[in-house]
């Protein structure tokens, strides 16, 4: 038999994991949704223990449908949703069992606070992320402050990475660096957590965990974790990184100007940037790469695909419970009985895709979903895709903000995540974008890109080169449409028109004292 990796997921709304094999193929996967928790507004959270086991049953049904050995699968690799975390004690247990998720913004009523303290501009500079609170700097703040017993209690802080990585058998409690730099915590120079920033807010740097590099072997599987996750004894537990680091990995970004489009639970537009200008491109993410030293200028869009979800939960039950007794994805009954029955530009309607608020450029946590220009004649179809849309023309926003602060980029975006699935949603990107697109053969990239770092750990590949020369595959390719292109070109006028305008209003803030 051929080795076999695999890469494990842990995203925001559920835990996928594949064994892959070294030419790229998925050879079996498993997949778990769920959903988070809001126990008050603006609050984000899942149960920790909850994370973990879902993710181990994923994993249990990646080995049971790859009919692979399970002793043929030669290591795990991770990719985890970034800048959440939990809090764990002297026995390494979760305290009050819960993980706050990058989507809360409690912080919002420290922001003040800390910027007092160390100015946004300084945080930008130390950390390359952005002074805004959904970062978990920002809200181990607002525990520190509002929660001081929970504090005190705290030997580590502790991200997803950390958390998995620990509860999958790892030799020590560690954090991994590549995705420890989207913090808010680590100095992006000397890669490790920073002294000014730590002092500067009152955390002890003690509780932060020590740090392991991407494609570091940090354990071996053991007897315990063999029985819920079917993986073999001795398997290899490889560090992994980031889940947008790694998306861009599993799209090929790896080299200056390769340019890659994640449109999933967090939306992010990556570029691949050696030696980044950190104190020119203000607003923008800028974390380390799985090969360390190597950046990505990252524009992220908050929202992202969780409207689309929304859109799926809110507007279309019926397709929901269509796919379930059929057994077929509601998503792509969604396209055929409406994506596919509008129009580009959808025949006037608008949505502004902002659930959870908005990213880069505007950074706005007040910022809402809506829905303009809807007349008496318009239809289900004209909303829903509406909201693919508006999705893709905040990923648009993006893509121009990125390119005024200087970032040089390629001509052809690499997409990645479930949305490439969508013939209709790829043109609708190649359109709004003016660009032409490409997608891969294996969609779920960041599971791909934790493959490849199981295969560097396990001496498989060499490095990030070779794991993208023999193990990354592209797709299809789609050269915008011209007509559409001229559509979409009113269309984001009209998209940046309607935020600036509700902004410069304060309709935002009116909606929100509504709202608390």
């Amino acid at each position: 038999m051929g080795k076999y990796v695999m890469g494990i997921d842990v995203g925001t709304t559920g835990s996928k994991a594949m064994v892959i094999d070294m030419k790229g193929n998925i050879v079996g996967k498993g997949y778990r949704e769920y959903k988070l928790n809001e126990p008050k507004p603006n609050w984000v959270e899942v149960g920790a223990k909850f994370l973990v086991d879902i993710t181990f049953e994923a994993v249990k049904d990646a080995v049971a449908d790859s009919k692979a050995e399970p002793k043929d699968i030669e290591s795990i690799g991770f990719s985890v949703n970034r800048s959440s975390f939990c809090l764990v004690d002297e026995n390494l247990n979760v305290i009050d069992d819960k993980m706050i998720i990058w989507l809360d913004s409690r912080a919002e009523s420290v922001m003040e606070e800390i910027n007092s303290k160390i100015s946004p501009e300084r945080r930008n500079e130390i950390t390359g992320m952005p002074g805004y609170n959904i970062f978990a700097a920002a809200k181990l703040y607002w525990i520190k402050k509002n929660e001081p017993e929970t504090y005190a209690k705290t030997k580590y802080f502790a991200s997803v990475d950390s958390l998995i990585m620990h509860a999958f058998g790892s030799d020590k409690f560690v954090a991994e660096i590549s995705n420890g730099t989207v913090t808010g915590l680590m100095d992006v120079r000397t890669l490790d957590w920073n002294k000014e920033l730590a002092q500067a807010l009152g955390f002890d740097l003690v509780k932060f965990p020590p740090l392991c590099k991407p494609a570091e072997v940090v354990g071996a599987i053991k007897a315990d974790v063999s029985g819920k996750t079917g993986l073999a004894v001795g398997t290899k537990i490889v560090a992994g990184s980031g889940d947008q680091q790694l998306a861009a990995m599993g799209a090929g970004v790896i080299k200056d100007g390769a340019v890659s489009l994640t449109i999933g639970t967090f939306g992010l537009l990556a570029i691949g940037l050696a030696k980044p200008n950190f104190a020119a491109l203000k607003g923008l993410m800028i974390p380390s790469s799985p090969t360390l030293g190597v950046f990505e200028v990252e524009g992220p869009q908050v929202s992202g695909a969780t409207c689309y979800r929304w859109c799926r939960d809110t507007l279309c039950a019926e397709e929901v419970a269509e796919g379930e007794a059929k057994g077929i994805d509601p998503y792509v009954l969604m396209d055929e009985k409406y994506l596919q029955k509008s129009v580009p530009g959808s025949n006037g309607v608008l949505f502004y895709s902002a659930l959870f608020g908005s990213g880069y450029p505007t950074w706005d946590t007040n910022a809402t979903g809506i829905f303009l220009g809807l007349r008496n004649t318009h239809t289900k179809a004209d909303m829903v895709r509406s909201v693919i849309e508006g999705i893709t023309l905040e990923a648009r926003h993006i893509l121009e903000s990125v390119l005024a602060a200087g970032v040089v980029m390629d001509n052809v975006i690499t997409i990645t995540g479930g949305v490439s699935k969508s013939k209709t949603w790829s043109q609708t990107i190649a359109d709004v974008m003016g660009r032409k697109i490409r997608t891969l053969v294996v969609t779920d990239a960041a599971v791909l890109g934790a493959a490849g770092l199981a295969a560097i750990g396990a001496g498989l590949c060499k490095n990030p080169e070779e794991f993208v020369g023999s193990m990354v595959q592209f797709g299809t390719e789609y050269e915008p449409i011209q007509k559409n292109v001229e559509t979409f070109n009113r269309s984001f006028d009209a998209y940046k028109t309607a935020y600036y305008g509700l902004k410069g209003n304060d309709v935002f803030t009116k909606l929100e004292a509504l709202r608390s």
